[in-house]
């Protein structure tokens, strides 16, 4: 698995240890939303046979993946996450700028 220097980052600063993200990947729930893929694990996706310790730490474990090569963007920790997770924009039409939360630009204001 690949990392971004964010990620290790985050990792540190939020004390998550390699066999929580490991378990995460394993029994996580994939969703793709807003040009990423979110790994999340809920209480109900954990085995039984894990450590009662262990799961506590793992529930409610997000990660951030690029969708193309699953690399890991970032790593955080919410119960809740679940729910802002789904809220968030499924896919941006920017011919239409239609759901698009920034202005769209033509190609030729671009480059």
């Amino acid at each position: 698995m690949k990392f971004t220097h964010h990620a290790f980052k985050r990792i540190g600063m939020r004390r998550i240890e390699q066999n929580l993200i490991d378990i995460a990947l394993r029994y996580g729930i994939r969703i793709y939303r807003a040009g990423v893929k979110f790994i999340f694990v809920r209480r109900k996706d954990i085995p039984n046979d894990l450590p009662s310790k262990i799961a506590e730490k793992v529930n409610g474990l997000v990660l951030v993946l690029n969708p193309i090569d699953d690399t890991i963007i970032t790593v955080y920790k919410n119960k809740n996450a679940l729910k802002e997770i789904k809220r968030k924009l499924k896919r941006y039409d920017k011919s239409k700028c239609v759901k698009a939360p920034r202005r769209c630009f033509s190609l030729s204001e671009v480059f």
